[in-house]
């Protein structure tokens, strides 16, 4: 049986960055252009999760919470995604992103707001696919992050005529406000913890 690994674009984009969990614009057995969520479990903290993903073969429950802080120098979305593989301890990560600051982060967000379906990807510290399932996006969750992606990008049409907007000083500003645990990284972009 041939081992699948996350896609390349995905590898790369993580390893650049240092994220261990993130959404990107991927293009799904060769289908239009779709954002997906990629897992990328490494470190002691995560070993129980990465049994337990790669024996399951059904869907697990999942959430995924949006919200938007307006920042003096940007907006920034938070994406944060639940995975329950253990009931009481589930996996969870939380992706900030900057639409007016990057084009990936706007496409991403864009395509959320238009896709039926959510697909999230589980790989080992190597980008070995554990798991993979689907989850459908109904037409409420997908206004919601429509009416989320018009407020951000409102926001920063007005910093922007300030001449104040910047992206990296807003995530900057998010970021400190994390708690720093052993075997996670912390970048602005990605961030993968267990609680």
């Amino acid at each position: 049986m041939a081992v699948e690994f996350l896609p390349r674009e995905v590898r790369a984009a993580m390893q650049a960055s240092g994220a261990t969990v993130t959404c990107l614009p991927v293009r799904l057995d060769g289908n239009e252009w779709e954002t997906a969520l990629f897992f990328r479990l490494s470190g002691p903290e995560c070993k129980r999760d990465r049994q337990i993903l790669a024996k399951t073969r059904q869907p697990l429950p999942v959430t995924l919470e949006t919200d938007l802080l307006e920042l003096p120098s940007a907006a920034v979305v938070t994406l944060r995604a639940e995975v329950y593989t253990m009931a009481d301890d589930p996996l969870a990560g939380e992706i900030l992103l900057t639409p007016g600051g990057s084009r990936t982060h706007f496409d991403a967000l864009k395509l959320l707001s238009e896709q039926d379906r959510l697909c999230w990807f589980f790989g080992d510290p190597d980008f070995r696919q554990l798991h993979s399932q689907q989850n459908p996006l109904g037409v409420e969750q997908r206004q919601s992050i429509d009416d989320l992606l018009r407020d951000a990008v409102r926001h920063d049409a007005l910093v922007r005529a300030t001449a104040r907007y910047d992206a990296q000083a807003a995530l900057s500003e998010v970021v400190v406000h994390y708690d720093l645990r052993g075997g996670t990284v912390r970048d602005g972009i990605g961030h993968d913890h267990k609680h």
